[in-house]
């Protein structure tokens, strides 16, 4: 499979993500991805796009695979 292939209008599912900036502020967000694999441990293998919650421009198809717990990833 080759990653370089998908592009963000690809996405299948949204990682729910957030960004601690101290003990009482959080900001809560999602970003899309694509699954590539199940692993065995109740974790999934996917290809998150983007950089955090920020829309700068370059960063529409910034790629990254990341291995992150199930109940994170909601499809779309």
């Amino acid at each position: 499979m080759e990653i370089d292939n998908f592009k963000r209008k690809d996405a299948t599912h949204l990682l729910e993500c957030s960004q601690c900036y101290c003990s009482t502020s959080r900001y809560d967000y999602f970003m899309e991805c694509i699954i590539l694999k199940e692993m065995p441990n109740n974790r999934l293998k996917i290809l998150v796009f983007g950089d955090r919650f920020w829309d700068r421009p370059g960063d529409n198809e910034k790629k990254r695979i990341r291995y992150v717990e199930k109940y994170r990833v909601k499809p779309i």
